[in-house]
């Protein structure tokens, strides 16, 4: 019996992978989905998940039922691989609907719902620009482009969270005023937890919105034809099911080009006042440039360890302490670093990614916030 166990074994594991590739029961739609990934998808409780809600509706409108094969999204990348791609589901609700955000080997149908980031806030707060927030304790989640965004820019006070979820909360509990992240879950929290109390704002700009779609794997031309019309005569019915779990769905304010009330336009200086004449190509640029695109390089690719403007709490990641540390070597330590990491403490190398201008920048800005020893 010990020796026919590894044959025996063998032929279980045949018989298991036979299954695992045996094509679906006739009529039905495999669905890709995360097993707990509300407002969008979820394998237990009640509430089934708005992708998996529009999975069901295109399915029943095609005549066919869903089956749902579950895959973590944390995964990124993987959760399609392991899943659309691997066949062992035919669609995947919910992917990025514009060109070039997805592996070429699928086809994403028309756009279904625009999604994005928005700000909650009480429905007495009345803004129409980013800086009339600034008064106000803004919350943000953690490696977000609505962190990076406010990053950028001066004179805001936020706190930052792990999730949107943990954020939305600080602001139920009134430990901020208003919290901007991601809107489908904004929306979603403000009707299940809040009743409706907080206005939830799509906020326009780059890398703030965009839509989705259904994906499929390339070959399947004939599905996608057949999805595109299924969301064609299905427009109405997703909707209510976005309205159902809270979702923005009005059309999203752009708050960050407009100017801002604090700093009114500067005259035009009288025609007799001479102007600089442009700097000549290749010419160095002045030290308070070089910090202020130092600034804003930093904030779009350091801040997300080292904080906002290199004001991190945490003493091993507050920049503002090389000098002290490092004193005439602070230099060469920071483009040692920068260039070839420190990946045993988390440091990736960036010489393959910033160019060595902005790595100059940089190291501007973090020299104009130095703390005196």
């Amino acid at each position: 019996m010990i020796r026919q166990l590894p044959r025996l074994l063998l032929t279980v594991l045949a018989l298991a992978a036979s299954v695992s590739m045996a094509s679906p029961p006739a009529g039905t739609l495999r669905l890709c989905a995360d097993p707990d990934n509300l407002p969008f998808s979820s394998a237990a409780g009640p509430e089934r998940g708005f992708y998996l809600d529009v999975g069901a509706l295109v399915a029943a409108h095609l005549g066919l039922t869903t089956d749902v094969v579950w895959w973590r999204t944390f995964y990124g990348a993987r959760a399609v691989r392991n899943t659309l791609l691997a066949d062992t589901c035919d669609v995947y609700v919910g992917l990025p609907a514009e060109a070039g955000y997805m592996d070429r080997r699928i086809t994403v149908s028309r756009p279904f719902l625009d999604v994005g980031y928005a700000i909650m806030a009480p429905t007495s707060m009345a803004f129409t620009r980013l800086d009339d927030l600034k008064p106000h304790r803004l919350a943000v989640e953690f490696r977000t482009p609505a962190q990076s965004l406010l990053a950028s820019k001066d004179g805001f006070n936020v706190s930052t969270f792990r999730s949107a979820e943990e954020a939305v909360d600080a602001l139920g509990r009134r430990e901020v005023d208003a919290a901007f992240v991601w809107g489908p879950m904004a929306g979603y929290l403000n009707a299940r937890k809040f009743a409706g109390a907080y206005r939830v704002v799509p906020v326009a700009g780059e890398g703030l919105q965009w839509r989705v779609g259904i994906g499929v794997r390339k070959g399947d031309a004939a599905l996608l034809r057949q999805i595109d019309d299924a969301l064609g005569h299905l427009e109405v019915e997703i909707r209510r099911a976005a309205e159902r779990y809270g979702f923005p769905l009005t059309a999203p304010v752009e708050l960050t080009g407009a100017p801002s009330v604090e700093s009114p336009a500067t005259p035009a200086a009288p025609p007799a006042t001479p102007t600089a004449p442009p700097a000549p190509p290749g010419a160095t640029p002045s030290t308070s440039d070089a910090v202020t695109a130092g600034r804003a390089v930093f904030n779009q690719h350091c801040s997300h360890c080292h904080s906002p403007n290199a004001h991190s709490p945490e003493p091993s990641r507050d920049l503002r302490r090389l000098r002290i540390r490092y004193g005439e070597r602070m230099t060469a330590v920071f483009y040692e670093t920068v260039t070839e990491g420190r990946t045993a403490k988390g440091m990736p190398p960036w010489k393959e990614i910033l160019k060595q201008d902005d790595i100059s920048r940089v190291l501007s800005f973090l020299e104009s916030v130095q703390s005196s020893p």
